[in-house]
């Protein structure tokens, strides 16, 4: 990584900085550069392949050749998807010391971007392995089936021991690890054969949507601030239900998304769905979108894109022009149920994975690359991780003895290694420093002019302000609080 280090410091800038506005004091040791987020850039589709036209005849390619091509086109896949990395991910930032600073050391520790899992501790084989290796590697997480409907309430009012179960094992876990996304999966999932016998089912249409909203109303009331992101309904493209036979796509579709936004207006609000990016249910979900919901001002900020692939199911060309076109909608993109397998017809009637590990790895990393380098996908949840506790047979990174597979090293090292950011100056420059990096959160460190060490964490988003901060000790903390507070009772109200 190169560094660059020029400009000039002077106390009476950094006063100004923090007087006009531009600068806040954090009680982690830093003073960042407030600002509003920028607009996701636009992204184009590149050409992946020529177009043959069917009024040629085509000319037998030889084997050799058909290779070739083959290791050349993936070649140029990668050399794109390495390029949109380095465009949406990544940003050259800088950072202001005091006078006499040395030694600066900055490294990423936590990336701007969610990975987490499905979480279920109350089957796992060994809950305390399960908690300690689940808080190592991800940094979100969703109930797997605690939140769902016909678990949370399987009778009218009957709430307490879920709403228990969900505060002590999954809610205090997520505050414990201080995970920045904790999505509320699902509040409502009309598939027939999960609800047949659901109380719900077997009411009228009025009595449905009176449940629906006080489902909604009282449940995501009870966790507000604690479920940071909803899935509102899951998979109405293939099971509408009740919003089918009772008529309610322009009525209580839309309405449910109210009901969530008064119960809970800072929660971001997904509809979650499957087949949207490997197969063709993307433009179902995109009318569903422009004609039940946004016409009737339901506040929807998100779509869940469901990633159950079978490995011969999978065309990165495809499943990329897909997401181009769920971007379109405007929408935040989070891929929240990920596993990889060989078939859904599994000896126990579950999808089930005979994948050799190097298959499972390398297939893993290139779907996570390509997911990582779109500007609209937001974050990545597996879909459960261990062998001994999840939905898809033996398609974990971890066996059931609890020994790593390669797949669970591969991903390890994408996040350690290839998307992180390290920084070292011995002798920043008048007190600057630049440097290129991925946007999150980092550590920094340096040695102040008496010699001791300071230390803070620093975030750097997407926003133009959000690329610069200044880093300040104790001691400066202090002086530069009294100093603005005192500038700014000068001159008033200062110009934003």
């Amino acid at each position: 990584m190169q560094l660059s280090c020029t400009g000039h410091l002077r106390t009476a800038a950094l006063i100004l900085l923090l007087a006009l506005g531009l600068s806040r004091c954090q009680g982690d040791g830093t003073v960042a550069f407030t600002n509003e987020e920028d607009a996701w850039s636009s992204y184009t589709v590149p050409a992946t392949a020529d177009m043959v036209s069917m009024a040629e005849p085509q000319q037998q390619v030889p084997k050799a050749n058909q290779q070739q091509q083959q290791q050349q086109q993936q070649q140029q896949q990668n050399a794109t998807v390495a390029a949109d990395i380095a465009a949406h991910r990544t940003a050259e930032f800088t950072v202001l010391l005091p006078p006499g600073a040395t030694e600066l050391r900055m490294q990423l520790q936590r990336p701007a971007f969610i990975f987490g899992t499905a979480y279920q501790p109350e089957t796992a084989p060994d809950p305390q392995w399960y908690e300690d290796t689940t808080a190592a590697m991800f940094w979100g997480m969703t109930p797997e089936n605690a939140f769902k409907w016909f678990n949370y309430e399987p009778q009218p009012g009957n709430t307490s021991e879920a709403r228990a179960l969900l505060e002590s094992r999954y809610i205090g876990f997520a505050q414990q690890q201080r995970m920045p996304v904790v999505r509320g999966h699902t509040l409502e999932w009309l598939k027939d054969e999960e609800g047949d016998n659901f109380w719900p089912r077997h009411l009228n249409c009025s009595e449905y949507v009176a449940a629906l909203k006080e489902r909604i109303t009282r449940d995501v009331g009870a966790f507000r601030g604690k479920f940071t992101t909803y899935d509102v309904f899951n998979e109405v493209i293939k099971f509408p239900g009740m919003l089918d036979q009772c008529d309610l796509w322009d009525t209580a579709f839309p309405d449910a998304f109210k009901w969530a936004h008064e119960a809970d207006p800072d929660a971001k609000l997904c509809i979650n769905d499957f087949s949207l990016i490997e197969a063709d249910a993307g433009p179902k979900m995109i009318k569903l979108i422009n004609e039940h919901l946004l016409p009737h001002g339901a506040p929807i900020h998100c779509i869940g894109i469901q990633a159950h692939l079978t490995i011969d199911g999978i065309n990165m060309t495809h499943m990329k022009q897909n997401l181009d076109l769920l971007a379109e909608t405007g929408l935040a993109l989070y891929i929240t149920e990920f596993s990889l397998f060989s078939t859904w017809e599994g000896p126990n009637g579950r999808p089930i994975s005979y994948l050799d590990e190097d298959t499972q790895a390398d297939t893993t990393v290139a779907l996570f690359r390509l997911w990582y380098s779109h500007p609209a996908v937001r974050g990545i949840f597996m879909w459960g991780w261990w062998d001994a506790n999840m939905w898809v047979q033996d398609a974990g990174i971890y066996r059931a003895d609890k020994t790593p597979k390669k797949a669970a090293a591969a991903i390890q090292a994408l996040w350690e290694s290839e998307w992180s950011s390290q920084v070292y100056v011995p002798q920043p420059s008048d007190g600057f420093a630049t440097f290129r990096g991925f946007f999150g959160s980092y550590d920094w460190s340096y040695v102040d002019a008496d010699g001791a060490t300071q230390r803070g964490v620093v975030h750097f988003g997407k926003g133009r302000r959000r690329r610069a901060a200044v880093l300040l000790g104790s001691r400066e903390r202090s002086l530069a609080g009294e100093a603005s507070a005192a500038v700014q009772r000068e001159a008033g109200a200062w110009p934003k």
